[in-house]
């Protein structure tokens, strides 16, 4: 009886790259690598936007009245 619970690896890995969440990490993966991306937190082309806290607590409040 054989260990091994996959029998052709070649076929279940190319099962696995064909799936939307591992094109999609591969594709993650280049991009940080040729550094497009800083690798946390948004996109490098459009800096994150200063937040404001007083303007959130102003809406937050403006919803209450």
């Amino acid at each position: 009886m054989s260990n091994a619970v996959i029998d052709d690896w070649d076929q279940f890995e190319a099962f696995l790259v064909a799936q939307p969440l591992c094109k999609w990490s591969a594709q993650k993966q280049q991009e940080i690598a040729s550094g497009k991306h800083s690798g946390r937190g948004g996109s490098s082309i459009h800096p994150p936007h200063a937040k404001n806290d007083n303007a959130d607590l102003a809406a937050a409040l403006s919803s209450m009245a």
